[in-house]
């Protein structure tokens, strides 16, 4: 496959330096930052796809894969973006009563970067990344997906968010810093976290192991050295969350969303004008 796609690597590597999308990096989401989450959606959509056909190459001929990773990129801005901008809705509420707002902010990032490139996208395909980024939350939105591209995106950021969207902090590692002595203050600091995560990842080993006091798991992780941390949902998702969050932090958000494999897949004469 001839791949002539610099033109879309040179607007994407723009879109990852623009301010909204590395203020990304600095925002949290229920302990995992709001880069990480974007990485894992565009990881999910992918794997998606791959599953759909046998390779990408059909794929690609059927569906708007720069448009797919741009509104990825660009579909939780706001949730930096209203912590700016001072706004008093959050992005989940922004989603459902100002959708006006976040079609505004998609389209000023996209004429941002094709003023800094001198690239301008197709506007069949600039209508497709905003609908994709006004959709993302489907039935919890005010928009609902209504292209292929968007209902990827939808259930990439569903799966994302129902599994690793969590301080990916078990009990395991909570009783070992408890068996050296520390305090439930000094923990939390040390595991950057609130008393209430600590108190819920206790419990919920103590109902694996049918315990009832803090104490007795105390003196069961001194005896044994491991502890399940939660029931088998709960465990994937913390182990899952916690790959997800080494692999960004090793990488970086950046160089995993350049480094996708989507990425070879787009052609600079169908994306641009």
């Amino acid at each position: 496959m001839q791949i002539n796609n610099k033109k879309a690597q040179l607007y994407i590597n723009s879109l990852l330096q623009h301010p909204l999308v590395r203020q990304l990096e600095l925002v949290e989401d229920q302990g995992v930052k709001v880069s990480t989450h974007t990485y894992d959606v565009l990881k999910i959509s992918e794997d998606e796809m791959k599953r759909e056909f046998i390779g990408l190459d059909e794929y690609s001929k059927t569906i708007d894969v720069f448009a797919i990773i741009v509104g990825i990129i660009i579909h939780d801005i706001s949730k930096g973006s209203i912590r700016i901008n001072g706004e008093k809705l959050s992005h989940s509420q922004m989603m459902i009563k100002r959708p006006d707002y976040i079609i505004r902010e998609t389209e000023k990032i996209m004429d941002d970067i094709e003023e800094e490139t001198g690239l301008k996208i197709h506007d069949e395909i600039r209508k497709n990344v905003v609908h994709i980024v006004i959709s993302h939350h489907g039935k919890w939105g005010k928009i609902k997906p209504s292209t292929k591209e968007a209902n990827i995106v939808h259930k990439a950021d569903v799966y994302s968010a129902k599994y690793h969207r969590i301080n990916p902090i078990g009990a395991d590692e909570i009783l070992r810093h408890m068996a050296e002595g520390m305090q439930t203050d000094e923990i939390c600091k040390k595991l950057d976290c609130t008393s209430g995560i600590l108190k819920d990842r206790l419990k919920r080993a103590k109902v694996e192991l049918g315990l009832k006091s803090t104490k007795q798991l105390v003196n069961y992780y001194g005896k044994n050295k491991r502890i399940p941390i939660g029931d088998d949902f709960f465990t994937k998702r913390i182990r899952e969350t916690s790959r997800l969050i080494n692999s960004v932090e090793k990488v970086g958000f950046r160089n995993l969303i350049k480094n996708s494999i989507l990425i070879k897949y787009l052609d600079d004469d169908k994306i641009f004008e």
